[in-house]
């Protein structure tokens, strides 16, 4: 019976965790709505928002991808001994 390594399935998890969030974001109506009026206004508050939430979807995204690839390099790829 193979070992499970439960390392890398919280990793898997966490990933696929992050895709979702990055997604539901990206595809959210109100936060699409938030983005314009933040857009429209001439808030320096506003602006930091907007980065801020753009941040934190392209660190949800490049997370995501980092962390798949690496499950996927450690799943397929066996250390040789």
């Amino acid at each position: 019976m193979k070992k499970v390594n439960l390392k890398l399935f919280k990793v898997l998890g966490l990933s696929v965790l992050s895709f979702v969030f990055y997604f539901v974001i990206s595809n959210s109506d109100k936060i699409n709505s938030i983005i314009n009026t933040l857009l429209k206004s001439n808030s320096s508050k506003g602006f930091g928002v907007y980065i801020v939430i753009y941040l934190v979807k392209w660190f949800l995204l490049i997370f995501g991808v980092i962390s798949l690839i690496v499950v996927i390099s450690r799943f397929f790829i066996k250390k040789e001994h």
